[in-house]
């Protein structure tokens, strides 16, 4: 896990470089309405606006910051985005002061025990995307455990998945068959069903709904969005 792990945060890292072709390409926008170009989707855009009234929100596993500037934009006043890549603060906080909302947000850089030190009952509003089905899944179980512990009891946390690869279509890794998918020796996703990840939540979380959405490009809406309040 931790070899999987470190290689993770590498390349995570890499990807999120703030170049001087993502500034000129940013800044063909409107600063204070074309915000929302920085969501892949329109269900992901909704899906931050639902926790644009909450006091204090969390966007854990932030990357370049999408979801924390659509907040902040939608009247959300205090932002707490957490990443453990240097690269990705230095891009969100970049968009963020181009959209004028970069004072509502702390983006704080740390390994990942932070969340095993933040306070409980804290937080009234999570957004996590894209995060616990990219890592190893006993780091997602400690991560859906901290969420719980970490948020309020009338807090609303909305978790974002990648679309589900039936086991069949998972390529071997050392010749044994596994749900987790590798792109040149990265974890790149761990496939879980919709009712297996349910299994995970339930624990914790009571399910408010399930929502499906795609990408931009994407036809099918496989990816998955899931809205939860503490049990």
């Amino acid at each position: 896990m931790n070899n999987d792990y470190m290689k993770l945060k590498e390349f995570w890292n890499k990807s999120f470089i703030l170049t001087e072709e993502a500034k000129k390409e940013i800044e063909e926008y409107n600063p204070n309405t074309e915000y929302e170009i920085l969501a892949p989707s329109q269900k992901l855009i909704n899906a931050c606006k639902e926790l644009a009234n909450k006091e204090l929100v969390l966007d854990y596993g932030a990357g370049f910051g999408f979801a924390s500037i659509i907040m902040a934009k939608n009247g959300c006043n205090n932002i707490i985005a957490f990443d453990t890549s240097a690269n990705a603060k230095d891009l969100a906080m970049y968009y963020a002061n181009y959209f004028k909302i970069g004072n509502k947000i702390n983006y704080i850089v740390s390994d990942d025990n932070w969340l095993n030190k933040e306070p409980s009952n804290k937080y009234d509003g999570i957004f996590c995307s894209n995060v616990l089905d990219v890592l190893p899944i006993d780091m997602s179980k400690n991560i859906i455990k901290e969420l719980y512990r970490i948020s309020k009891n009338d807090a609303l946390i909305i978790i974002g998945l990648n679309y589900y690869v039936e086991p069949d279509k998972i390529p071997l890794v050392d010749g044994k068959k596994t749900n987790c998918i590798y792109i040149d020796g990265i974890l790149r996703l761990t496939s879980l069903s919709d009712n297996e990840w349910l299994d995970l939540f339930n624990d914790y979380f009571e399910l408010i709904k399930l929502e499906f959405f795609a990408w931009s490009g994407e036809e099918k809406e496989s990816r998955r969005l899931f809205y939860l309040k503490k049990k």
